[in-house]
């Protein structure tokens, strides 16, 4: 039976009106005991008796209430230090109001006793999205003349239990994402970092000061796959605390002179499915809804973020320098930069620290100084460019040797002569649009990279930084969220005076950032390992075989794994993603190996440790991934076929032996490569034939796990005998399936203990 067109016509105006927020009192607007707040996803109701308090908080969608396992919770308390003022407030006084696409409530409440002095205002709004925006003002009145006879100033200590007291599911099984700070011994300072919990284990940084906004702070059940973020826009109060208990417990001292107006709590309340990255997802879209992306649009950007590897060059040091000639050897110096650290993408050239201040020549007139003047350091600059080399010239912004001289035209000068790449803002974490204007009138495609970490502000203008804090980026793990909340910016870690780098190719690794090579510290000689250098070659060859996936626009921080001691970030393109994969404590593991004997991971303790607390040596399932039935999975760092698993319906990733090393580089992919080994030699076939695509077969030393690319192969099947190869001790031979310089697909060839030379 067709619907009458009056009944159509009403239920499309119900499905418009539902999906708009609104406003109920209950039982009515003249005695309102509830408020509730609505839209289409969601349901918020706030009881007003001698406080306001968030009864519920429904998705609307499943019928699960936020607040099932609390008891009514105040938004705002504020007890007093003496028992006469510890009063309620009954006085209450609501009205309705509409803002920014929101529909609202004012709830002004102040309590009948006189010496309290204390009103507060509170502001509930919802939109057609899934939060609740609530402000919360508070007001002292001890003007004189009603409270006290005479002004006073006055003191409280205010809680906000609807935040610290909320519990998603059971108490023991609540997690929070909180931020926290840091102390830098070696810069007598503290930074804003973030952790879960506590920081006992690792922690997140992100931006180097604390007037940058805040990741919203999370209060999360992974068990429940539920949580609820609260993102702070403003506040009084240091938004700061040591741990998970210090977050429940904390009180914030409010002090206010007569008549003071102060805001104790603005945010954006979200609850969500999942666990702390629903909260890191709404503050990205909070960030980029102001952030202008004009100078990362450049076309130029997506060239540079290419770059990976770079080197700091002083031109004095004879590793490019020669004293006899009086000449830089650029091509020498190449070719030992690709045979110890895989190449260089970008050197910095470095010209006159410490020498500025022998005499008054400032850093423009020290080019002159260097072999050649401005024309042998063009020859220098090009010939790295023939050899796909970018070159960066640093600027000095304490350079005062000149006075009253533009120091941006005269950078921007050099850099037209000898047609550089970019500038390095020593010192600096920010630089100014006179700056860029001055570069783009020479040539527009100059980017910019600070040795500081810029904040959200400067980092519009400045597209790429030095990440050298040594105890972020030469300590693991810790999660550079700096890098995932702004993927298109290129950062780079260096810890110039560290004499362990291990840790830092790891960090690199781990977050996907660039890596600096430094040996020559102005004089002072800090060389590379021979590990360190081995390290770096295979970070770099990795990082840039797989730049697709870490180049993508979406990368997340710390995905949830199947053990508590590993630590795994994810790089995911449409048919790639790349897993980092870190195992922290790797030292400190039981005898026992741990295989998966079913369905979970069998652990006799908590997580991946022992009942004595160690680990547990890392083999068998680690994570769930979602990926198409024809993926397979290999760990590039450590040269190693994955094994899956199904767990119902679920797909594991195994690890069938442990790693050598407490990283691992996992990469995901689509199954395209057939490789067959009989009768020494490997029968290779392209299942997928990608347009533009080579095969190309290389070797791994098992003694220090370098790769060597012994031949590429054109068309979509080939075979070739392993006596080719030159294996005369145990080898593995990759088999890659490379578009341009990106792998497509890999197999991994265990050769074994044979010798293959021809009888």
């Amino acid at each position: 039976m067709p619907i009458p067109i009056v009944l159509l016509i009403s239920l499309f105006h119900y499905s418009i009106m539902s999906a708009q927020p609104y406003v109920k009192f209950i039982p009515d607007k003249d005695q309102v005991k509830e408020v509730v707040l609505e839209n289409n996803s969601y349901r918020y109701t706030i009881a007003i008796g001698n406080a306001v308090k968030l009864t519920s908080m429904l998705d609307k969608s499943t019928g699960y209430d936020y607040m099932k396992n609390n008891e009514d919770l105040i938004f705002t308390s504020s007890p007093q230090p003496w028992a006469l003022d510890h009063v309620g407030f009954q006085l209450f006084n609501v009205e309705e109001f509409t803002k920014d696409g929101r529909k609202g409530v004012s709830i002004r409440q102040q309590s009948s006793y006189v010496e309290n002095s204390w009103v507060i205002v509170q502001n509930f709004s919802i939109g057609e999205d899934h939060e609740l925006y609530w402000k919360s003002v508070v007001t002292s009145t001890a003007t004189g003349g009603r409270s006290y006879r005479e002004p006073r100033t006055r003191s409280a200590n205010i809680r906000f239990p609807v935040i610290q007291d909320l519990k998603i599911g059971k108490k023991e099984d609540l997690n929070v994402f909180l931020p926290t700070e840091t102390y830098f011994r070696r810069y007598a300072t503290s930074l804003p970092t973030y952790c879960i919990n506590n920081q006992d284990d690792y922690k997140f940084y992100l931006f180097p000061n604390y007037s940058d906004p805040q990741v919203p702070t999370d209060v999360f059940n992974r068990k429940e796959n539920r949580g609820v973020y609260f993102h702070v826009i403003n506040t009084s109060f240091s938004w700061i605390f040591d741990d998970k208990a210090d977050f429940h417990q904390k009180e914030f001292r409010l002090t206010q002179e007569p008549g003071e107006e102060t805001v104790v709590m603005d945010c954006r309340i979200g609850p969500h499915e999942g666990d702390w990255h629903a909260a890191f997802d709404a503050y990205k879209k909070h960030i980029y809804s102001n952030f202008d992306f004009k100078y990362y649009n450049r076309p130029v950007q997506e060239y540079y973020r290419k770059q990976f590897v770079s080197h700091f060059t002083f031109l004095y040091g004879h590793d490019i320098y020669n004293p006899e000639t009086n000449e830089f050897d650029i091509n020498r110096f190449l070719d030992e930069g690709e045979v110890n650290f895989g190449g260089y993408d970008y050197m910095l050239l470095w010209h006159d620290y410490p020498r500025m201040g022998v005499d008054n020549r400032n850093q423009f007139a020290m080019y002159e100084d260097l072999p050649g003047g401005l024309n042998g350091l063009k020859s220098l600059v090009d010939k790295a460019h023939e050899r796909g080399v970018q070159v960066y010239l640093p600027y000095k912004p304490w350079d005062i040797m000149v006075k009253n001289q533009n120091h941006y035209d005269e950078e921007a000068k050099i850099s037209k002569a000898i047609g550089a790449d970019g500038i390095f803002l020593d010192t600096m974490k920010d630089s100014e649009i006179a700056f860029r204007k001055a570069l783009d009138a020479v040539n527009p495609d100059n980017v910019f990279a600070s040795e500081g970490r810029p904040g959200l502000a400067d980092a519009q203008l400045v597209t790429g930084s030095w990440n050298q804090v040594g105890t972020q980026t030469n300590v693991m793990p810790s999660i550079d969220l700096f890098r995932f909340l702004l993927p298109k910016h290129n950062v780079h870690n260096i810890s110039r005076n560290s004499r362990n780098r291990q840790a830092l190719v790891h960090n690199s690794l781990f977050n996907g950032t660039g890596f600096i090579v430094w040996e020559d510290i102005f004089g002072e000689i800090n060389s590379y390992t021979w590990i360190e250098r081995i390290m770096v070659h295979r970070y770099s060859r990795i990082i840039r075989e797989n730049s697709d996936a870490y180049l993508t626009d979406n990368p997340i921080p710390l995905v949830k794994s199947l053990r508590e001691d590993i630590y795994i970030n994810a790089f995911p393109v449409p048919n790639k993603c790349v897993y980092p994969v870190y195992q922290n404590d790797h030292d400190n593991v039981s005898r026992e190996a741990t295989f998966n004997e079913g369905s979970a991971p069998k652990f006799h303790g908590v997580g991946g440790r022992d009942l004595r607390g160690r680990v547990r040596r890392l083999i068998g399932p680690f994570l769930e991934v979602d990926h198409p039935e024809n993926w397979h999975y290999v760990d590039v760092w450590n040269h190693r076929a994955l094994s899956t698993e199904v767990v119902d319906g679920k797909t594991r990733l195994v690890f069938l032996e442990e790693a050598a090393d407490k990283i691992s580089c996992v990469v995901g992919m689509p199954e395209n490569l057939k490789v067959n080994q009989a009768d020494g030699s490997l029968k290779i076939r392209v299942t997928n034939p990608i347009e533009n695509s080579r095969i190309q077969i290389n070797t791994v030393d098992n003694l220090n796990m370098m790769e060597e690319e012994k031949m590429e192969l054109s068309g979509n099947d080939a075979t070739i005998n392993l006596s080719d190869l030159d294996l005369d001790y145990p080898h593995k031979v990759l088999v890659k399936l490379m578009q341009d310089d990106v792998m497509i697909d890999e197999v991994i060839v265990d050769a074994g203990w044979y010798s293959f030379s021809p009888k």
